[in-house]
């Protein structure tokens, strides 16, 4: 397939919604799910050698400066002949057989990609937030019809002081789960719009 005929596939994906079969078929094969990852991590094309000695190291749990020739030609193989087109097929992805580069669609950008093992999953913050915000508005109300001896100032203080707190903690548990599992093999799961999660 030439590139005029890319373009016109990914024009095509533009206008329209992907059905949630559709975004299945993209994302029960591993593979896949990896070449998804990886581009949404580069936020950008990414060259399809290094994609397939990414994706390599990633299924032998190794660093990329560990990948054999082989393993890096198996994945390279297996993108070019199977995934890379059925993910165009799809319209998620585009591959310019040219230059190599992989990038997805204007009309993929609904996709939203995470770890499964993000910290956010083991610790409940939104509700903290929500907690929070409920004992706020209650030492607010309380405040207001002068039931408790503070000022609003003090209130307001008080509110701001645990909203800050608890965003420090959040933002420290995020940068320790980045630490903890950088150049770990991803444990993928991914969000189409909200049609719901597939894993």
């Amino acid at each position: 397939m030439n590139t005029t005929q890319t373009r016109e596939r990914t024009d095509r994906a533009r206008s329209r919604a992907f059905s949630e079969q559709e975004v299945y078929d993209a994302v029960k094969n591993l593979r896949r799910r990896y070449v998804l990852y990886s581009l949404n991590r580069q936020r950008g094309s990414v060259e399809l050698g290094e994609l397939a000695e990414q994706i390599a190291a990633w299924e032998n749990n190794i660093s990329r400066e560990e990948v054999s020739p082989e393993q890096r030609k198996s994945v390279y193989s297996a993108l070019y002949q199977t995934h890379l087109p059925k993910l165009e097929n799809i319209g998620i992805v585009s591959y310019d057989r040219d230059s190599k580069q992989v990038s997805f669609t204007d009309g993929a950008r609904d996709f939203e990609l995470y770890l499964a093992t993000d910290s956010q999953t083991t610790v409940p913050w939104h509700k903290l937030y929500v907690a929070l915000s409920a004992v706020g508005a209650l030492l607010l109300a309380l405040g207001w019809f002068e039931l408790v001896p503070a000022s609003g100032f003090q209130l307001a203080t008080f509110v701001l002081v645990a909203f800050g707190m608890t965003a420090t903690a959040h933002f420290y548990d995020r940068h320790c789960w980045q630490q903890r599992f950088q150049g770990a093999t991803p444990d993928l799961a991914v969000e189409f719009g909200d049609d719901g999660r597939f894993l």
